[in-house]
This record gives structure tokens, sequence and C-alpha cells, in this order.
């Protein structure tokens, strides 16, 4: 519906195409974005992995999937607060004494909002997506179906490893999910990084630091 088998046969396959007429002024590389934004998280996740392999789908398409990095439709901040409440079982008044509605930042399974903490301390609350890891499984199965098809009905893609790579992004998701371990990676970064000039790497909360 959006095109992307028309950037596709563009590319040098021959696929058919609908909807042209109202597609026409979309460039493929935004046809490719869009595309994945509606599959699902797991395809802008992959999207985000090829946005750095222009070596693979040339510079223009790599460079609008870039723009799945931090700058999709975000979620309400109902949302967002209930799940913080949810998630450190305190009332969102006892973590923050102020919390922004309007996010940051939005990407495929989070969100951030800036908030000042009960003690003065300006902080950046990242959210995972309500229902995120639900929807995160059913398209990773999705695509995995999609790499082993690929592999078996197009020998000539079998040197890209589809199934190889659909499996190690399915890893990485998953670890993604859990932003204990973000935290951790985050403050064993910080750890490294002190007394390295040009270098300022936030603290973590861990009192406000849960799984989502």
């Amino acid at each position: 519906r959006l095109g992307l088998a028309d950037a596709l046969e563009r590319a040098g396959h021959a696929l058919h195409q609908e909807h042209a007429a109202e597609l026409a002024r979309l460039e493929p590389p935004v046809q490719v974005r869009m595309a994945l934004e509606e599959l699902g998280p797991a395809f802008v996740k992959l999207g985000q992995s090829l946005a750095v392999r222009g070596d693979l789908l040339g510079e223009a398409i790599a460079r609008d999937l870039s723009e799945l990095q931090d700058r999709l439709p975000s979620f309400p901040a109902a949302q967002a607060k209930a799940v913080v409440e949810a998630d450190l079982e305190r009332p969102l008044p006892e973590l923050f004494a102020s919390f922004e509605d309007r996010p940051v930042a939005a990407a495929s399974i989070a969100q951030v909002h800036f908030a000042v903490t009960p003690e003065g301390e300006e902080v950046a609350v990242k959210i995972l997506r309500p229902g995120i890891e639900a929807a995160i499984e059913r398209d990773l199965d999705f695509l995995l179906w999609l790499a082993e098809w690929a592999e078996r009905l197009r020998p000539a893609l079998r040197r890209y490893r589809p199934v190889e790579t659909v499996r190690m992004l399915a890893a990485t998701t998953r670890n993604e999910m859990d932003l204990r371990l973000e935290a951790a990676a985050a403050g064993e970064f910080r750890q490294n990084c002190l007394g390295d000039e040009g270098f300022k790497v936030p603290q973590v909360d861990w009192r406000r630091t849960g799984r989502r």
C-alpha cells in the first residue's frame, strides 16, 4: 500500500506495484521507511540496523532509515506515567516533583520524558511502549518466517544470511526489553569514561530504575 513493491522493483525486482498514482510523489527511501513503520516495532528495529549499512541498500535508503532512530509517533503521557507507577510500585508524585507530558524522543520500543526528582535532580526517563513485548514477539516470529522462505526461494540471498541476521536481531531486541540491562551498561560506560576529557556520561538513578 505504501509502494514498497515499487521501490524494490526499481532496485531490480519484478514485483507488482499498486496505488502508483497516489504514491508517485514518494521517493523509494521514504516508501521503505514508511512500510517498516507500519509493519511493526521489530521491523523498525531491522530498519535501524540497516540504517548503518549503506553498502547493502544504498546511501539514500540508509540515510532515510536513520529517521527511525528516535522520530517515531509517541504514545500518550498518561500511559507512560502508568508504566512508571506500575513498574516502580509508587505514585508518580513520590518519584518526581515534575514530569513533562511531551516526550523528548520516541523510538521503536520506548520513549523518553524529561523530569525532575524531589531532590531537584534533572533526569531523562526512558519508558517502554505499552504492550511492546507481545508486539515484538509477534513481529520476530513473522520476520523469521520471511527469512526462512527468502533463503528457500532465493538461493542468491543466502550469502546475506537472513535467518542468522533475524536471530541475532531477536536476541538483541529481547535484551532491550529489560531496561535494567541498558542501565547497567550505561553505568559501566560512565565508570569507563570517568576522568576522560571530552566525555560526560550521566549517572543512573537506580532508585527509579526498573525493567520497563
